[in-house]
């Protein structure tokens, strides 16, 4: 299958990309939020499942979810409008850049969570989904090689583009709303998770009570979401997690890179 395209975004075959791209993308730009949504858009593999583990508790207040990230993937969700049935508070997710928000959604008042993850990890742990992942190695074609794979990634050739372009796109977007857009770093999160949690219950306007962020951070870390997880899908999404796993697996020419 050929590569899909839009502009420097490189995307995978969802549905509704295969259909038409640029239509999906001008539908996702339109798509009406509420003022209360919390949009979490973020470059794959960066820790957007795990902040669709944390961000539902915290805005419902209670440990058990039944948010469903499928749902309400922008990227993925053919028919928009199925999630207009979904009642608020409602976290809604997607890995396309700033300048395909939702754009009523700030203007509104509306907030957006951002996670940056070293971009090491981000390769490795991309590498290693899209060897399983049939959306992304379909488009890709990609290569069981690492070295290779960096390669691409280094030019911008992997799922929606350049990790550095995104995330420079993402700093300016931050400069301009800074009382919208909340930008959390993974390894913060994953080192020192109470002050993340603590921020996150802050831009949120949810509870802050210490016992009750504790209990939503251990619920959902990495080894408990696998408990829950049921789907082969849901294995691949879900690896490591951990921070510096690059280490253990780029050699010392990868690291040059």
């Amino acid at each position: 299958m050929a590569t899909l395209r839009v502009g420097d975004l490189v995307l995978p075959s969802f549905p509704p990309f295969v259909k038409d791209a640029r239509k999906h993308i001008s539908d996702i730009e339109n798509f009406p939020t509420r003022k209360d949504d919390i949009l979490l858009f973020n470059y794959p593999k960066s820790g957007n499942h795990w902040l669709n583990e944390i961000i539902p508790r915290l805005l419902h207040n209670k440990l058990d979810s039944d948010h469903l990230l499928v749902k309400t993937f922008l990227d993925y969700v053919e028919d928009l409008e199925s999630i207009n049935s979904i009642p608020s508070p409602r976290v809604i997710t997607s890995h396309l850049p700033p300048r395909h928000l939702p754009k009523d959604h700030i203007k509104n008042g509306g907030k957006i969570v951002h996670i940056i993850r070293n971009p090491k990890d981000v390769a490795l742990a991309a590498f290693h989904h899209y060897k399983q992942d049939p959306f992304a190695s379909e488009v890709l074609g990609v290569s069981k090689d690492l070295s290779a794979f960096l390669d691409l990634f280094l030019k911008g050739e992997t799922l929606y583009g350049s990790w550095f372009d995104r995330e420079r796109e993402w700093e300016e977007a931050a400069k301009k709303n800074p009382d919208n857009l909340l930008v959390i770093y993974y390894e913060d999160l994953k080192q020192n998770g109470m002050e993340s949690m603590k921020k996150f219950a802050t831009f949120l306007g949810t509870s802050s009570d210490p016992d009750f962020l504790q209990s939503v951070y251990d619920t959902c870390t990495i080894e408990e979401v696998k408990k829950r997880k049921t789907t082969p899908f849901d294995n691949i999404l879900l690896r490591k997690g951990v921070v510096g796993d690059w280490r253990t697996n780029f050699t010392e020419d990868a690291c040059q890179k």
